[in-house]
């Protein structure tokens, strides 16, 4: 990939990661301030409708700020950053055989559970999750394989631009743990970065954020929704459409207070994805 004609002191590089990082957190406001606003006098005959409105507000804000700081302030284009709509053939592939091995790992040890839900319910919950998924996935692929990644990689090297966004990229996750300890915090950052490692190959890969955004978009629909829960106690997460309930005595399994996206099964599933990423650009 072509670096931006960027020329930014190490000053001026680490300002602009603070201001990329605080415009995202900026839409998050923004459009919680917005919707919080409006749903306090507008009532909506679905609560879904609630879920796609907050994710499609997000992701405009956000897209949004990022755009105007990109080109009006660093007078430069999103494409100079790697975000595009470049999706590969293989960047799919990846995507799903990623999902479909920790999740048939996990059905071999656990307990599959498919929960009575009529067909309009199973149908808004495959909608909403469909938007947070794209909603988490764009979004943070811009800011971690996007923004920062280039900006590293322009004023440094981009061995620097991958693993310092990935590490990043664990740490930012710790706040979502549930319970925190020393051996769930070690294993969250080392598949966190692991993960962040992961879409930073794809990114490089395919000269684009898109397979990565593929990939994490996927994986949140499979993972995080309300599509399918892996966890120690059936409807501790509310009512999927699938529960596999796995033992609970084992944080490799379980991922300690993070969840199963920390577990060892889903940081081999991370690494074998990177060595395939890795073989195809030798190869």
């Amino acid at each position: 990939m072509e670096k931006p004609e960027m020329e930014f002191s190490a000053k001026k590089t680490l300002v602009n990661i603070v201001v990329y990082f605080l415009l995202f957190l900026a839409g998050d406001l923004c459009n919680s301030v917005v919707w919080d606003l409006l749903f306090s006098v507008l009532v909506l005959p679905v609560s879904e409708f609630y879920v796609l409105l907050r994710m499609s507000g997000n992701l405009l804000f956000t897209c949004l700020f990022f755009w105007a700081y990109t080109e009006k302030v660093l007078h430069l284009k999103m494409r100079d950053f790697g975000i595009s709509f470049h999706i590969k053939s293989w960047g799919v592939l990846f995507a799903v055989l990623l999902s479909a091995f920790v999740v048939f790992a996990f059905l071999l040890i656990g307990k599959t559970r498919v929960n009575a839900l009529e067909a309009n319910e199973i149908i808004w919950m495959v909608v909403s999750s469909v938007f947070i998924a794209l909603k988490a996935g764009i979004l943070e692929e811009m800011l971690f394989r996007g923004f920062i990644m280039r900006l590293l990689e322009n004023r440094w090297n981009k061995c620097i631009a991958i693993l310092l966004p990935s590490l990043l990229f664990g740490l930012a996750h710790i706040p979502s743990m549930e319970t925190f300890t020393v051996a769930g915090i070690v294993l969250l950052v080392l598949s966190g970065t692991l993960v962040g490692v992961m879409f930073s190959l794809v990114t490089y890969k395919g000269n684009s954020i898109a397979n990565s955004v593929v990939m994490h978009a996927v994986w949140n629909f499979v993972m995080i929704t309300s599509i399918l829960h892996i966890t120690t106690q059936e409807g501790y997460y509310g009512n999927p459409v699938f529960s596999i309930i796995i033992p609970s005595g084992n944080i490799l399994l379980t991922g300690a207070g993070f969840g199963v996206e920390a577990s060892i099964i889903a940081i081999l599933g991370y690494a074998c994805i990177c060595a395939m990423t890795l073989y195809g650009r030798k190869k």
